[in-house]
């Protein structure tokens, strides 16, 4: 399992997971950006957990842009984000370690032209909602876009498991966020990669072991997982 930090106490709390259980956890610290009372010595401090902990870590993220909450829509936060995602896109860049991207819908085309000039190579778009054009443009240009449990039921995810090469597509949960459908009143939790993996199979009309073996090798591949 790769689990990612929101900022300092969370990404202190994956280390202390990934140390306790090794070979299972796999940690990947960041800042997330929808969390508006971090300050930048929270960034500053995330920054430096992620240089001191580089060879022990998996990813950069979770990092991105704000698209929910009240202070998602000021512009100056908004502005603040971009260059704040830059910076943490540019310290995965130069220590050659995947990012994870927190960037619903219109904040995805913003995310992805950041990355790129950070030149980042490798990067997961998570939970995707953006327009069909974005999404080609995220492919082409080499990352990942993972699904979560609304690919069972909700037809936005649906349509997106349909059309994503087979090389691009990862499976997520995104807990503790709770969902919908039959998932409705339930704990998330890793068991639901389970249903994931089945929905997109359902999807693709294709097996289980297929999609769970293809989802497993682009998840060592972007996160140089060794078996």
């Amino acid at each position: 399992m790769v689990v990612p930090g929101v900022g300092p106490a969370s990404n202190r709390r994956v280390l202390e997971l990934a140390r306790k259980y090794p070979g299972v956890i796999f940690p990947a610290l960041g800042f997330h950006p929808e969390q508006f009372e971090h300050s930048e010595h929270d960034a500053l401090e995330a920054l430096e957990t992620i240089a001191r902990e580089r060879d022990s870590i998996c990813a950069v993220g979770e990092v991105g842009l704000p698209w929910y909450g009240p202070g998602a829509g000021d512009a100056g936060v908004r502005d603040a984000a971009k260059l704040m995602l830059a910076r943490f896109a540019k310290a995965a860049a130069a220590m050659d370690l995947a990012l994870i991207l927190h960037a619903p819908h219109r904040c995805a085309a913003e995310a992805l032209a950041i990355i790129g000039e950070a030149g980042v190579t490798r990067a997961v778009f998570h939970w995707h909602k953006s327009d069909e054009q974005t999404t080609r443009a995220i492919i082409n240009a080499g990352y990942f876009i993972s699904l979560t449990p609304e690919v069972a039921y909700r037809e936005r995810d649906r349509d997106l498991a349909r059309m994503l090469p087979s090389n691009r597509i990862l499976a997520e949960t995104d807990g503790p966020w709770p969902y919908g459908g039959q998932f409705a009143g339930r704990l998330t939790e890793p068991a639901m990669i389970k249903d994931v993996v089945a929905a997109i199979a359902h999807l693709r009309c294709t097996t289980f072991e297929e999609i769970a073996g293809l989802t497993t090798a682009n998840a060592r591949a972007l996160f140089r997982i060794r078996e």
